[in-house]
């Protein structure tokens, strides 16, 4: 039998995924002692240090990710705003979603289509939590509200995120060929290639990714600064 060659392709920088983790891990256990000081667990004057420590260690993990927007690679911002070429792979990814995994998974080399702009809301959110976080006691509002609402108001949209995102990856991973959790963790990705395929090929059977060689180590021409092609 005829089987596609599979190589083990670097997608996430090490400052990416660090920069990731810190995040993720920080923002779960923001959403914890947040509860734990609103329902007066044990000692919440504990959780209230904990809260801000983390969330200090997060502005600095924003400040990383926000330098990494301008760093050529799956990091940059245009690596974040879908492409035309894209649109196809975006509603196959919703029906994917609709049907409760039944329709099939697209495919795609680093940033689900479908998400790219919902992190970029995520990161906009992320940095008006941590500003209210850091003038939480302030007198004078911000963006019209006071600290205290729009600090509340903004980590609910990023619980709804973290929730919806959990879900997805590992319906992604269950559904999916291409060890994307453990991509995360490690920073590659194990991906079928067609050399046979051109380079802008674009797919969205159901199947392991299958990309072109070119297409994952050629600079992407629709891009003035260089920065590597995800397909």
């Amino acid at each position: 039998m005829k089987t596609d060659p599979i190589v083990y392709v670097p997608v996430w920088s090490t400052l990416l995924r660090l920069g990731h983790w810190i995040i993720a891990l920080g923002s779960m256990v923001q959403i914890l002692s947040a509860y734990l000081m609103i329902h007066d667990a044990i000692n919440p004057d504990i959780w209230r240090d904990w809260h801000i420590i983390i969330g200090q260690i997060m502005v600095l993990a924003l400040l990383l990710r926000g330098v990494l927007l301008f760093v050529p690679g799956s990091s940059h911002w245009r690596e974040l705003w879908p492409r035309r070429s894209e649109f196809g792979a975006i509603v196959q990814m919703l029906k994917f979603y609709l049907s409760f995994g039944r329709f099939p998974l697209p495919r795609w080399f680093a940033h689900n289509p479908f998400w790219k702009p919902l992190y970029l809301g995520l990161w906009l959110t992320l940095t008006i939590s941590a500003v209210s976080g850091l003038l939480f006691n302030a007198a004078y509002p911000i963006l019209g509200m006071q600290t205290y609402t729009l600090h509340t108001d903004s980590a609910l949209v990023i619980e709804v995120f973290v929730l919806f995102h959990i879900v997805a990856v590992i319906l992604h991973d269950l559904k999916g060929r291409g060890a994307r959790i453990s991509a995360m963790i490690n920073g590659r990705l194990y991906v079928h290639t067609d050399t046979g395929l051109p380079a802008s090929t674009t797919s969205v059977a159901n199947g392991p990714v299958r990309v072109s060689l070119d297409s994952i180590t050629t600079p992407d021409r629709s891009s003035s600064d260089g920065s590597t092609s995800q397909r």
